[in-house]
């Protein structure tokens, strides 16, 4: 069979990257667009496991041949609907599990290719790319408080960077309701795609974020490059921002969660503060609990770094495809 590292990949004109790791692996980071196709799910990956280390390999190896088996059928059927495409399999090291698959392909005159390195000779291109990443094209950032609708605007402009859909996380202490976080490392991996796939356009926009979003960390190469950017200040009414919240929020959210949260932002906004607020989502108020939010905890936490920046232009957002079309005027004058 023949090999190809992940850089010549990238180079075919219409590859689809076949992951055969088992589910927990693939959810943890995978190549983006990539298609999972497990030979183990993750119990029979963990058994696997398990017996190399109590057994040794040999036992691991018959156990492994004997549940890849009994799903090889079901996968070449999958995989044989595939046309048209350059079929690359990838497992973690490029070792016993995409070579087994490759092979069967192979024999049954299925064309394919394997991933030299498997997944990690991919992420070892990431890695080598995070530190350095930033677009090759001229960046626009778009700053505002919490609640104006920069991620809107962001999600109605195609060629744009959505940091907060990449890290699965609304960067806020309470942006992880409702959602699945991504791993540091697919993150990561999401990130390095999308600036890839922006180098032929004549300009990118991002909206502004600290260091962190959520958990995930951003690259420092790129939140510098953010910092030397011409910014955008979106502006909204408080009616407006409240409802922009409430409608981007889960209504049913755990109330023990969200009463954990509000009670730890105590020392910043005052143990008064705190209680109404935690009264008024108990009662279901919850435009007063959000207006309160926005008034005691948000606009002071970015009040004060807003004034500080200065702006190529100002967009009201009470219309989200009137403020993104703006922004596209604005950005294509300054260019």
């Amino acid at each position: 069979m023949r090999e190809i590292s992940y850089e010549e990949a990238r180079s075919l004109r219409a590859a689809v990257f076949v992951d055969v790791r088992a589910p927990v692996e693939y959810f943890a980071d995978h190549i983006p667009g990539s298609i999972n196709v497990p030979i183990f799910d993750d119990e029979e990956r963990a058994l696997v496991g398990a017996l190399y280390r109590t057994h040794g390999q040999e036992v691991a190896i018959v156990k492994g041949t004997e549940i890849a088996g009994s799903k090889l059928a079901g996968m070449v059927e999958r995989l044989s609907n595939i046309k048209g495409r350059d079929i690359v399999i990838a497992c973690f090291r490029g070792g016993m599990r995409s070579s087994t698959l490759a092979s069967l392909l192979e024999s049954l005159g299925i064309p394919v290719l394997k991933l030299k390195g498997g997944y990690r000779e991919y992420r070892r291109y990431v890695r080598g790319r995070i530190d350095s990443l930033e677009p090759a094209v001229p960046l626009f950032v778009l700053h505002g408080l919490a609640g104006t609708g920069k991620t809107r605007i962001i999600r109605k402009i195609g060629n744009s960077i959505d940091l907060e859909a990449m890290a699965g996380h609304r960067s806020s202490v309470f942006g992880a309701l409702g959602l699945s976080p991504s791993s540091q490392k697919m993150f990561e991996s999401l990130l390095v795609e999308r600036i890839d796939s922006l180098g032929g356009h004549p300009y990118a926009i991002i909206e502004g974020e600290s260091r962190k979003i959520g958990d995930v960390h951003m690259p420092s190469r790129l939140l510098e490059r953010m910092r030397r950017s011409s910014g955008i200040l979106v502006r909204a009414s408080m009616e407006r921002r409240v409802q922009n919240i409430l409608a981007e929020y889960p209504r049913d959210a755990d109330p023990g969660s969200v009463r954990n949260i509000v009670r730890s932002l105590a020392n910043r906004i005052g143990s008064r503060a705190a209680g109404t607020l935690v009264d008024l989502f108990e009662r279901g108020e919850f435009e007063d609990f959000t207006a309160l939010l926005l008034e005691k905890y948000y606009d002071p936490l970015y009040a004060h770094s807003l004034e500080r920046m200065s702006f190529i232009a100002e967009v009201d957002a009470g219309d989200v495809d009137e403020a993104a079309r703006c922004v596209v005027e604005t950005v294509r004058k300054r260019i």
